[in-house]
């Protein structure tokens, strides 16, 4: 048994080669097939321990990069941070584990190695599990396998289905892969492999028949002038009190430098460090200075409200987006805002506080008791141009962009912070699933960070133009917005739940004898 769990771990590890910034798209297929072909005739207890083997190979891999802000920035000893990896990798390999037990409890009506078990169970299980890790303890969606998807012709399906619509036709190709490949060697009719193959080659092609339709239209009528700052503030420094007056000249030289006429400015996530009730004479110089240029500028800053017992207890603090610069003069609290629903785990706000509180004590992440904005806001305005916003993990998460975004939204907007993964993968994975969204909702996606990567990313997922990571620069361009709905912004995640329930369906269609 030792063998099969080593090529499972080797399996998981391998698809991490299938994402940004490496993109080898077909490593992802070889990973889950593995893991379907190593599962598929094994016991429970068998196949449950490779599922967990393989799960830890997959996010060990995958998000390895996470020890850096444990131990970098959270000034944990080595090996602490590398328990606290582990806690995470192994938390996160049970959903995997609890896919392969599944899959065998199933096998009194989808036995091994058949086209039920393998091409029906196995995807419908996997997306109930992969929903189960985006939802429990607010989730941690990062890495679903049709991301990896982005550079093959199944990037076209994003559009239409969305990402789990991706996954689910992924994990159902790699079943008929397997299916294919068994039937080919078993002594049955070759009719069945030859019928495995044609279909996974139809729906892995089909694509590309409409790869070129134009779901939405550039409204070339209108463009917006952004200039997106990336002020390259280490993370090590960044929330020191002595680092906010360089942190603020910084940021007001290089808007400075940028102001003009109908010029839209984004600042990154928090690019303020202080708390916005702090700060009232920067951002009424920054409103006022905006202003006289006919400029406006999105600022990301801490939003604290003032609680019952005043200042120091029992306020709400809020990861917030505002616009300065409009033609009523900045006054707190102003309406044209965002404050970011969906938070971090532990960074932003501790889950099970009662339980999980020592944990956060000990990584001391500043600005982790923070609370939620509404998941419907209205959108953001700025120079007349409306955007769906989303601050830094937000991004991810499909679904709730979907629930914020609007038929009239012309751009989504992102801005984020992703120097606490330094330079590793974890930046580059991020702007992947970005580009995702921007596939998904058929509009050009506007991406402010601090250190990287900062980008301007085309209605069809391509990156138009970026920084280079760790440079305090400016990325300036002209984009027009688009007008129109993609069938995944229509109608969202119904496509993809309708043809997992006729798959459900097909489960109990007794074939004639």
């Amino acid at each position: 048994m030792l063998k099969p769990i080593l090529l499972s771990l080797l399996l998981g590890g391998i698809a991490v080669f299938s994402y940004a910034p490496f993109h080898i798209w077909p490593l992802a297929f070889v990973s889950f097939a593995g893991l379907l072909w190593l599962i598929a005739d094994k016991s429970k207890k068998q196949a449950t321990l490779l599922g967990l083997s393989w799960g830890f190979g997959y996010f060990l891999a995958g998000v390895h990069w996470v020890y850096i802000s444990i131990k970098q920035y959270g000034e944990l000893p080595p090996f602490v941070a590398v328990i606290i990896l582990g806690l995470l990798v192994l938390y996160l390999s049970i959903y995997p584990m609890l896919f392969a037990f599944l899959l065998r409890l199933t096998n009194r009506f989808a036995t091994p190695f058949s086209f039920k078990q393998l091409v029906l169970v196995a995807p419908i299980l996997w997306q109930v599990t992969e929903f189960l890790r985006g939802y429990i303890l607010t989730g941690f969606a990062w890495l679903q396998l049709g991301y990896s998807q982005l550079d093959s012709p199944l990037r076209a399906y994003f559009s239409v289905f969305g990402i789990d619509g991706v996954n689910l036709i992924l994990t159902v190709l790699c079943g008929l892969l397997v299916y294919g490949i068994k039937s080919a060697t078993a002594k049955i009719p070759k009719r069945h492999a030859f019928g495995a193959f044609i279909a996974l080659i139809t729906i892995f092609f089909a694509p590309i028949s409409f790869n070129n339709i134009e779901w939405t239209t550039v409204d070339n009528t209108r463009s917006a002038n952004f200039a997106l700052i990336q002020g390259n503030i280490s993370q090590s420094i960044r929330w020191t009190r002595e680092q906010l007056n360089n942190t603020l000249q910084t940021y007001a030289k290089l808007t400075q430098d940028n102001l003009e006429k109908n010029k839209i400015i984004i600042w990154s996530e928090a690019s303020i460090t202080d708390y916005e009730i702090n700060q009232q004479s920067f951002l009424q110089h920054l409103d006022n200075e905006a202003r006289a240029h006919n400029a406006e500028i999105a600022v990301g800053i801490i939003d604290y409200r003032f609680g019952e017992d005043g200042y120091q207890s029992n306020g709400d603090i809020y990861n917030t987006l505002l616009v300065l610069g409009e033609k009523e003069p900045y006054q707190y609290p102003t309406i044209n805002r965002y404050q970011k629903h969906h938070l971090v785990p532990f960074g932003e706000f501790t889950p099970l506080e009662s339980v999980l509180e020592p944990i956060a004590e000990l990584l001391n992440i500043p600005m982790s008791s923070m609370k939620s904005g509404q998941a419907k806001q209205a959108q953001l305005v700025i120079k007349g141009f409306k955007f769906t916003p989303a601050i830094c993990y937000e991004i991810i998460l499909s679904d709730l962009m979907r629930q914020k975004f609007t038929p009239d939204s012309d751009f989504l907007l992102t801005v984020s912070n992703d120097a606490w993964f330094g330079d590793s993968i974890g930046p580059k994975q991020h702007l992947q699933m970005a580009q995702a969204r921007a596939l998904e909702f058929g509009r050009p996606l506007i991406r402010s960070t601090n250190t990287g990567i900062t980008a301007i990313i085309d209605q069809h997922g391509n990156i138009v133009k970026q920084l280079p990571q760790f440079k305090t620069d400016v990325l300036s361009a002209s984009v027009s917005p688009t007008i129109g709905l993609t069938p995944y912004a229509r109608w969202g995640n119904i496509p993809c739940f309708v043809i997992m329930a006729f798959m459900f369906i097909s489960l109990f269609i007794k074939r004639r004898s």
